[in-house]
């Protein structure tokens, strides 16, 4: 759709990330992936690359950033047909603040600055250090063990 050429190196990348999350994957129970929810994740990962290589389009790049985010999440929002349950406690409702805020609203307005600045290659860069930064945490912060399998992906 951007003529966005397909290179070996890139391929080569691809390949190298999906392994690397397949490393980082452990079940307590020795279960394997899930092929309906590894599909999922696929598409979102499609989905989320459309969207790092649109928003740096020329279209987009004169466009205030509150106003795409402003779009981004309007239309994004997907109901595959599962029930919506109203929280009955207060805390309840700020921890749903706390989830629309703080990793939404504030990690695509940040995402959709940097691909306006630098571009979108250097902030899918970026943006894939996401699980190094979780497995340093699970084991500096939560105690997690970091197995060579976990170093390794």
């Amino acid at each position: 759709w951007f003529r966005e050429k397909l290179s070996m190196q890139t391929a080569l990348c691809i390949l190298l990330a999906l392994g690397g999350i397949a490393l980082l994957y452990e079940s307590g129970d020795g279960a394997t992936l899930d092929l309906t929810g590894t599909i999922l994740v696929m598409v979102s990962a499609l989905s989320y690359a459309i969207y790092i290589v649109g928003v740096n389009r020329p279209a987009l790049k004169s466009v205030a950033t509150l106003k795409v985010t402003f779009y981004v999440l309007l239309f994004g929002r997907l109901d595959f047909g599962s029930a919506v349950s109203v929280p009955d406690r207060w805390y309840l409702w700020g921890n749903l603040v706390a989830l629309a805020v703080f990793p939404t609203a504030i990690s695509f307005l940040c995402t959709t600055r940097a691909i306006q600045y630098i571009g979108s290659t250097p902030t899918a860069i970026l943006g894939a250090l996401e699980p190094v930064t979780a497995v340093f945490f699970g084991v500096a912060v939560f105690g997690e063990s970091l197995t060579l399998r976990i170093g390794c992906g």
